[in-house]
C-alpha cells in the first residue's frame, strides 16, 4: 500500500488490514457534507460507518490518509473494486451540510498536490473519466455506478472547479497536455465535440447515454422551447449528441457559458426547463384509476398495479389520510375513501371527490411527495 507524504496517517482498522487490495485506476472527488477536519472525518469512519474514502481534505487544506491507495475503500460503490481488481482513490473534502459550496482556495490547492502525486505514483491518466470503469479522474455525481444509483456529491460549484481549475492545474502541476473533453470518434475534425459523459441528478441520469422517459420528457421540453434544431427526427428516450447540443443552446440562452454550458443539465438548468427536478418514481393515472375501479370490488388485498399503488397510497399516509397499515398496493376501499378525503382538503365536491384520482388532484399529491404522474 501507499502513503501520501503530504497527509497525516491516520490509518482506519481493520479496514486497512483486511479490505482487498486493489490497483489504482481512478481517482474520485467527494463531499462529505459537513464542515470536517480530517480528524473528524477519521473519527466518524472509525466509530459509525464503514463508508470510508483514502483521504480526507479540511476547509484549511490539510489532509489525512486513513487506508492505504493499493487498498480497497468503500465510498466509490461499484469503483471500490472491479473484478479485475482495479478500483478508484477516493477523496472527500469538507463542504457546508448541502454539499453546495466551492472548495476553499486551500482545498483547492490540496487537491491538485495530492492529484499530481496519485498521476506520478500510480501512473492515473490525466483525463476526465470517460466511462464510469476507465481510467481517469472524476468526481462522485458523475456515473451512478459510483454511488448507490446516483447522488449529487459533490454540488454544482465544486464539479465545475473540478473541470475548470482543479484537473487543469493537476494537468499543468504534473506536466502534462490539456484535458480533452470526454467524447467518442465522431465529433467534428478539429474540435472537442459534443461533451460525452452523464450525470445523476435526483436519481435519474442525462448526459450521452442515459436512457430513460426522462430523456424524451427533457427532449420534448427543448423543442418546445424553440431549442430542438439539432434534431434530425424527433426526441426519444435515448440520450444523443443532437440532445447535447440542443441542451447547450438552451443553457446558452439561459446565459450560461464556458463548462456551464457544455451541452449536460445541471439542477438549476434543468429545473428552469421542466419546471420541477423528474422524480424516479413514476406513477400512470389510467393505471390508478383502473386499480380505485376494480380492487375494491375484487377479494381482499387484491393487486391491479401494486407497485403503483403503493406509491400513491404512501404518499396519502404520510398526507395523514391514510393509516399505515393500509399501505398494501391495493387500492380498496379505504384508500378510496382516503383519496376522497385528499380530494375534498383540495376543494373538490360530489363526483369530483368520489375518491377515483384524477389527474389534477394526482399531480398535486406527487407533487408534495416526490413522484411523477404519467398519461
Amino acid at each position: 500500500m501507499a502513503w501520501y507524504p503530504g497527509a497525516e496517517k491516520m490509518e482506519l482498522q481493520p479496514e486497512s488490514d483486511e479490505q482487498p487490495a486493489i490497483t489504482p485506476t481512478q481517482v474520485i472527488f467527494h463531499s462529505v457534507a459537513a464542515p470536517w477536519t480530517p480528524r473528524r472525518m477519521y473519527e466518524y469512519w472509525r466509530d459509525s460507518t464503514n463508508l470510508e474514502s483514502h483521504f480526507g481534505v479540511g476547509y484549511d487544506g490539510g489532509v489525512g490518509q486513513f487506508v492505504g491507495t493499493g487498498t480497497r475503500a468503500d465510498a466509490n460503490m461499484g469503483a471500490n473494486r472491479r473484478a479485475d481488481g482495479s478500483g478508484a482513490v477516493s477523496v472527500e473534502t469538507a463542504s457546508d451540510d448541502a454539499s453546495t459550496d466551492p472548495w476553499t482556495d486551500a482545498q483547492v490547492g490540496a487537491l491538485i498536490a495530492l492529484g499530481v502525486w496519485l498521476h506520478q505514483r500510480h501512473g492515473i491518466p490525466l483525463r476526465i473519466c470517460p466511462q464510469w470503469d476507465a481510467p481517469g479522474f472524476g468526481v462522485h455525481r458523475m456515473f451512478p455506478e459510483w454511488s448507490d444509483g446516483g447522488t449529487a456529491c459533490p454540488g454544482d460549484a465544486r464539479a465545475r472547479q473540478f473541470r475548470e481549475v482543479v484537473l487543469p492545474g493537476i494537468v499543468a502541476a504534473a506536466g502534462g497536455a490539456p484535458v480533452p473533453t470526454p467524447r467518442g470518434d465522431s465529433g467534428p475534425a478539429g474540435d472537442s465535440g459534443p461533451a460525452r459523459y452523464r450525470v445523476t441528478i435526483n436519481g435519474l441520469e442525462y448526459g450521452y447515454g442515459a436512457h430513460g422517459p426522462q430523456v424524451r420528457e427533457v427532449g420534448e421540453a427543448l423543442v418546445r422551447q424553440g431549442y430542438g434544431r439539432h434534431y434530425a427526427s424527433g426526441p426519444d428516450e435515448d440520450w444523443r449528441d443532437a440532445d447535447t447540443l440542443n441542451y447547450q443552446d438552451f443553457q446558452r440562452g439561459l446565459g450560461y457559458s464556458g463548462a456551464d454550458a457544455d451541452g449536460v443539465p445541471g439542477e438549476g438548468s434543468l429545473r428552469r426547463l421542466l419546471g420541477r427536478l423528474p422524480s424516479p418514481r413514476r406513477v400512470s393515472l389510467a393505471h390508478v384509476v383502473t386499480a380505485a375501479r376494480t380492487d375494491p370490488g375484487a377479494e381482499q388485498g387484491h393487486q391491479t398495479y401494486g407497485g403503483e399503488v403503493r406509491i400513491v397510497e404512501q404518499a396519502l399516509a404520510d398526507e395523514g389520510y391514510l393509516e399505515q397499515r393500509w399501505v398494501d398496493g391495493s387500492l380498496g376501499t379505504r384508500t378510496v375513501q382516503a383519496y376522497a378525503a385528499f380530494q375534498r382538503s383540495l376543494g373538490y365536491a360530489g363526483e369530483d371527490a368520489n375518491g377515483v384520482p384524477g389527474q389534477r388532484s394526482l399531480r398535486t399529491l406527487g407533487e408534495r411527495r416526490g413522484f411523477d404522474v404519467t398519461d
